[in-house]
């Protein structure tokens, strides 16, 4: 799934038009999910490809693309950004709007990364009930 992002979200703002991506993502996420009869991680799926897109929103460059696809034992979500500064967790305050997305998915994941080229974000959910993709 690629779309590409609005010229006028960059520099932490993201556009009014890109603000329905992240929400377009979870469903199809949602729905793939459902193809794979994984109903027990597509919450937390949902939230990750959340976080991850609206950081590419957010802090990438160019058009974003979004991968979720089965891998051995887990289902892995990766999110392209076009940008080649590597994402890492910020330490928000308590008085920041934001800045936790990346605690989030820390969090959340069963592990997570960006690539050696720093344009890709990844996360990944372990398939509990010993299925092997």
């Amino acid at each position: 799934m690629a779309f590409v992002r609005s010229s006028e979200s960059m520099g932490g703002a993201i556009a009014e038009e890109d603000r329905l991506w992240p929400q377009q993502m979870r469903r199809a996420v949602r729905a793939g999910l459902s193809r794979w009869n994984r109903p027990d991680i597509t919450e937390a799926a949902e939230l990750l490809v959340t976080e991850l897109v609206t950081n590419a929103l957010r802090h990438g460059r160019g058009d974003v693309r979004v991968r979720v696809h089965l891998a051995t034992g887990r289902v892995l979500i990766e999110v392209q950004d076009g940008s080649h500064e590597v994402a890492v967790p910020r330490n928000a305050t308590p008085v920041d709007e934001d800045g936790r997305g990346l605690l989030l998915v820390t969090a959340i994941a069963d592990d997570w990364g960006v690539s050696p080229d720093g344009t890709t974000t990844w996360c990944s959910l372990l398939l509990r009930d010993g299925t092997t993709a």
